[in-house]
């Protein structure tokens, strides 16, 4: 295949799931388009190795990521595996553009660039209740979004990191379940690199579709923004509960009665993961090990 006007690229994929999570892996995985001089490695997060490996492309590397149940583990593992100068993380249930590693090149990041932060959107074909409540609030809906003044975090699903930039600041922090990429973010502009978003760069999430493995996820959330908010004190804190609880009842039951239940249900939905949150807030955020 002719080499592209770009620079080669390794991608990395972070898995743990079932053998159908191996074929909608092997299928984001063809949507790539990958050149020559691309890499495609996955590393596997499982506790016995990934079932139906053989189900994707032969071009795939599959490094074991196994010492602890961990996202960020499995990136680490992944990209030392790599040998591209240019390392894209993207999760194992996002749903690639075919162009993503050109978006990523357009324009071409500036040398100072240590990385860049692609689109993270809802899947528009899930039907379910629970889905459509997570695409209609936004949910991981973000492309480089600032979190205050100076700061700009990329979401570790869908991310380009120069090695340099990657290596320099240690790479992703590990032992923890969740709020590694913000902290990986903020680790990179403290050592003065910067962080450009691409927002052609984009890929699609499948949302949980059932309501207690989605609330399971916005306290898993919880305990990563509560390790953040240690970390850098004032960056994270605790949703407000009792308030914003009380709009929430208010606001389902006005909505109700003027007849807009898909809004009510929403509202209702809103006051369930003020309340995931805040539990999941006072809950341990450390990864299970092997």
């Amino acid at each position: 295949m002719t080499p592209p006007d770009r620079p080669p690229v390794s991608v990395v994929v972070p898995f743990i799931g079932d053998r159908g999570a191996v074929i909608s892996l092997a299928a984001n995985l063809e949507r790539l388009n990958p050149c020559l001089g691309d890499e495609l490695i996955v590393a596997d997060n499982t506790r016995e190795g990934m079932p139906g490996g053989v189900l994707l492309p032969s071009s795939v590397q599959v490094v074991r990521a196994a010492r602890e149940r961990s996202a960020y583990h499995a990136r680490n593992t992944g990209a030392r595996a790599a040998r591209n100068q240019w390392i894209l993380f993207i999760d194992a249930d996002c749903r690639p553009v075919p162009h993503l590693l050109a978006a990523y090149f357009d324009p071409p990041p500036p040398n100072g660039c240590g990385a860049l932060a692609g689109a993270v959107v809802g899947a528009g074909g899930q039907s379910a209740l629970i889905a459509r409540y997570a695409r209609a609030r936004g949910f991981l809906n973000m492309a480089g979004g600032t979190v205050g003044p100076g700061w700009r975090i990329a979401v570790g699903g869908n991310v380009l990191v120069r090695r340099a930039a990657f290596e320099s600041v240690g790479g992703f922090v590990e032992g923890i379940r969740s709020g590694g990429d913000v902290d990986l973010s903020r680790r990179l502009i403290a050592a003065r690199w910067t962080i450009e978003e691409r927002r052609a760069a984009l890929v699609e999430h499948r949302h949980r579709d059932r309501l207690v493995p989605f609330l399971a996820t916005i306290a898993r959330y919880a305990a990563g923004s509560r390790w953040l908010n240690r970390r850098y004190p004032g960056h994270s804190p605790r949703w407000p509960l009792t308030r914003q609880l009380a709009l929430s009842a208010r606001d389902a039951a006005l909505l109700s009665v003027r007849g807009r239940r898909e809004e009510a249900v929403f509202r209702a939905l809103d006051g369930l993961g003020l309340v995931a949150h805040n539990v999941g807030y006072l809950g341990g955020n450390s990864a299970r090990s092997a």
